[in-house]
């Protein structure tokens, strides 16, 4: 009788305690300072940018790729958001930049997980998986080896580092 008990106490503990191929994870750590090329593919179009963070919600996008939009420059700043194009400047309040922005998603999800607020992890192997939410919109992003690789936004928007 004691041996069944062991043995039926043993194989639940090794049910419980057994790995899986995913576990949670801390939240991958982006410097402040944040700075990367960006490839971002919105739907059928491709673009290639430089992306900076400044400070809090202070944020810079200027467009390398396509010709079409090369040489734009979006920047965020609190409530203001301005673009600059061949020495033409124009404000406006950000709330009156579209939510599926994808300046103002890429922006605001990498400021959620630099602020770690809401994001939730997973961990398999090397690579960690931050789910979050900005804006209403679900994104998830995919660092490797600590380095933030994709973010991407349901299947619409996706933008590479």
């Amino acid at each position: 009788m004691r041996i069944k008990l062991f043995i039926t106490v043993l194989a639940a503990c090794v049910c419980l305690c057994s790995c899986s191929s995913q576990s949670s994870a801390k939240p991958c750590e982006l410097d402040e300072k944040f700075s990367s090329q960006v490839k971002i593919t919105n739907g059928e179009r491709n673009y290639t940018a430089t992306l900076t963070r400044a400070d809090a919600q202070i944020w810079q996008m200027e467009f390398t790729a396509p010709e079409t939009v090369a040489g734009l420059r979006l920047g965020f700043t609190g409530d203001v958001c301005t673009l600059e194009m061949q020495g033409l400047k124009y404000e406006l309040d950000r709330k009156s930049v579209p939510q599926w922005s994808c300046a103002s998603l890429c922006c605001g999800a990498l400021e959620e997980m630099i602020a770690k607020r809401g994001v939730s992890c997973t961990a398999q192997g090397d690579t960690v998986t931050e789910k979050g939410s900005v804006n209403g919109h679900d994104f998830t992003a995919q660092f490797e080896d600590g380095k933030i690789k994709e973010l991407t936004f349901s299947d619409q928007l996706k933008c590479e580092f």
